[in-house]
């Protein structure tokens, strides 16, 4: 690669450096993104200790709900609702609700001889719910096998007895109204203790349909051990007799009425030391399945009377104390069983807690270093940042600030940018601090210490408010770079044009040649003036050639200046007429508009120049159709331009590289690659726009539009 090539692709990159913007903005991001992930950290934490809250919370209030009530939060909340009118309508249609019980538990259930009616806990129970539904009960007692026998045959409504699996398929039950207790009593001259385990081949009295003998089976099949012999009698007083009277092993009974047939034989200190925990579980009462309205009446009305407290009295009344059937063994397990989940819940939130933590430093670490790294990056950058609020109040800066202004000392937060000596230089000229709050998505050039910087101030929205984030960037090499290309190109082109002139300039120096010859002779004072005349034409030929070049040539370092656009366009037009003869092209020039402008030579030049070149080029041989047409319209700060040809076309895949440095479709002599590159430049110099459109094998179309009032553009350099 030659010495051109190489300083061409270097000066190339160079530019590509100079005009990147975007890592600057990219810097910024990152800021912003490890500030959200630490409040995203933070955010997660509170969520999730809010939801385990909320967790624990429905969890202690579910357990409080369970020992109260000895149901689930669901179903509290699903039967807390009053009576709707369809349960009304169906108890009125329904009439008297008939309600069962086991005639030979009491105190439960039982007939009273001496008063000739029913009694128990379940008839003053079914008092009361008669009352709340406003619907009559009548009760009714059979022997618990009967009393099961008859709700298979709908011959009643409902009744009460334990819960079990096998149970709930067969009928629908009722939420919990109380627990009971059942025990194996043994006989204590042959066992010190009979454990339910040990019922194995032992003979057993129970009354006929207990849930007790389904319970025994199960337990003694689960361990292997032989069947009980159970002995099945009509009540739990006869299996009582029968174990009193040693016709067997052990007796199932329930506590309270296990304890109220004690109390009638004096028995309970000589066998209360043979009593053992078969189960412990719900009372509830059981209708037929299918009957959902009146299960749902009945549940309400049973959860109401415990939030009224209504068993507790009732039981108070047939046992003295509540406790012994509410089943304190039970609610010790659950309050037990609470505590203890709490106490797994507490070690559970302690360790997550520390591992939350140790997340967070890690997490913290990370950022930390993250933004180590960005103020590294920063802070070695050449560009100047820094951020501000909207009363120009110094936020952040990098140390490039701190050289752009000379100050070592680290101590710009909380100034005003307009309080600093060459912040205030920069900006004061364009951006007024009265109208600084106003000041957002905004460029523009400034001169300090003979160095030109490039200014951007862009809008920045943070959790602190409105901020402004500046970024002062030297181009003041960039800007030579550019000039130097503009200098080299326009060198480039001279040499071009020489080549063109010189053929010009040698016909007026032969007609001077000839007239100084026949000066020479002696001839006639006609023949003299005339060759004086075509001597004076020559020379006014050649000078005006030569002021054509110099006009083109000369650095007017961006002053403006009133031309007129016809002598501009007729100046440009006579220095591109060799190319244009050589190739037998005709150029067609209209002007609309004003003809005396104020603008900038050197850019109109650069334009017009590079703009005709590219589409004499565009012509591959010579015709008489060969057509280049130039429209100039001008206001007073305003130049439209329009360079077309019908020329060969540039092809669709390269029109979008045309405006690139060093690119080129032409021949290495041929090409420098700068030319639409420097026209593309000096059109964005001033905040101009230029577009092309163009057809292969049809032509090609330049447009540009210049507004040098709205460029506002200063000598920089």
């Amino acid at each position: 690669m030659s010495k051109i090539g190489v300083r061409k692709l270097i000066t190339k990159r160079a530019l590509e450096v100079y005009e990147s913007e975007d890592y600057k903005k990219n810097l910024i991001r990152s800021q912003y993104r490890t500030g959200c992930c630490k409040m995203k950290i933070k955010f997660i934490r509170k969520f999730i200790v809010v939801f385990i809250g909320l967790i624990l919370i429905l969890f202690i209030y579910n357990q409080v709900v369970k020992i109260r009530f000895g149901t689930n939060l669901i179903t509290y909340l699903k039967y807390s609702s009053k009576v709707t009118k369809e349960e009304r309508d169906y108890l009125s249609n329904h009439g008297a609700i008939k309600l069962a019980s086991d005639i030979t538990a009491p105190p439960i259930s039982y007939y009273d001889e001496d008063k000739q009616e029913y009694a128990g806990l379940i008839v003053d129970y079914a008092n009361y719910l008669s009352l709340e539904t406003e619907t009559p009960i009548d009760i009714t007692m059979y022997k618990f096998y009967d009393l099961v026998e008859n709700l298979r045959d709908k011959k009643i409504d409902a009744c009460d007895m334990f819960s079990s699996e096998a149970r709930a398929d067969e009928f629908d039950l009722s939420m919990p109204i109380y627990r009971l207790k059942t025990f194996v009593i043994s006989n204590k001259t042959k066992f010190s203790s009979l454990k339910p385990s040990d019922l194995g081949g032992k003979t057993v009295a129970i009354p006929r349909g207990d849930l007790a003998e389904e319970y025994i089976l199960n337990l003694l099949k689960k361990r292997n051990s032989k069947p009980a012999k159970f002995i099945y009698v009509d009540n739990t007083k006869m299996a009582l007799e029968f174990l009193r009277k040693g016709k067997v092993d052990a007796a199932i009974g329930d506590e309270v009425v296990v304890s109220n047939y004690w109390k009638e034989y004096d028995v309970y200190e000589t066998q209360k030391n043979n009593v053992e925990l078969l189960y412990e579980k719900d009372v509830v009462l059981a209708v037929n399945k299918g009957n959902k309205l009146l299960l749902s009446i009945l549940n309400k009305e049973i959860l109401q009377s415990k939030k009224n407290n209504i068993v507790s009295k009732v039981q108070q009344k047939w046992f003295g104390i509540s406790e012994s059937i509410r089943g304190e063994e039970i609610q010790n397990k659950a309050i037990i069983s609470t505590v203890l989940i709490m106490l797994l819940i507490g070690i559970s939130l302690y360790i997550w807690n520390a591992l939350l933590k140790k997340t967070v430093k890690e997490k913290t670490r990370e950022i930390s270093n993250a933004k180590e790294n960005v103020s590294l990056i920063l802070n070695n950058l050449n560009t100047a940042l820094l951020i501000v609020d909207i009363d120009a109040r110094i936020i952040e800066y990098n140390k490039a600030l701190l050289s752009l202004i000379g100050d070592k000392e680290n101590t710009l937060t909380e100034k005003n940018i307009f309080s600093i000596k060459g912040l205030n230089d920069i900006f004061r000229e364009k951006i007024p601090d009265t109208n600084f709050q106003s000041a957002a998505n905004i460029s523009f050039v400034s001169i300090y210490n003979n160095r030109c910087y490039d200014v951007r101030i862009s809008p920045y929205i943070s959790k602190n408010g409105n901020l402004r984030v500046i970024s002062i960037d030297d181009i003041t090499d960039k800007r030579i770079i550019e000039r130097k290309l503009h200098q080299e190109n326009k060198m480039m082109a001279m040499g071009q044009l020489s080549v063109g002139l010189s053929h010009e300039i040698r016909n007026p120096l032969g007609i001077i040649r000839n007239g100084v010859y026949l000066i020479k002779k002696d001839m006639s004072q006609e023949t003299r003036n005339r060759a004086i005349e075509m001597m004076e034409n020559s020379i006014n030929r050649i000078n005006n050639l030569i002021e054509h070049l110099l006009s083109f040539s000369r650095s007017t370092k961006d002053r403006y200046v009133k031309e007129d656009i016809l002598v501009l366009v007729e100046n440009t037009v006579t220095l591109m007429a060799p190319k244009l003869k050589k190739k037998d092209i005709h150029l067609a020039f209209n002007h609309a508009g004003n003809r005396i402008v104020e603008l900038n030579l050197e850019s109109i030049n650069i334009i017009l120049v590079n703009l005709i070149e590219n589409a004499i080029d565009s012509f591959s041989k010579d015709s008489d159709e060969n057509t280049i047409t130039l429209d100039v319209s001008a206001e007073e700060n305003s130049f439209k331009i329009v360079v077309s040809d019908n020329g060969c076309g540039i092809p669709s895949n390269t029109l979008e590289s045309i405006f690139e440095p060093f690119y080129t479709t032409k021949d290495i002599d041929n090409g420098s690659g700068l030319g639409l590159y420097l026209v593309y430049n000096e059109v964005k110099k001033y905040n101009g726009d230029i577009s092309v459109e163009s057809t292969v094998g049809v032509g090609t179309k330049f447009s540009i539009f210049l507004d040098f009032e709205r460029a506002g553009y200063e000598n920089q350099t």
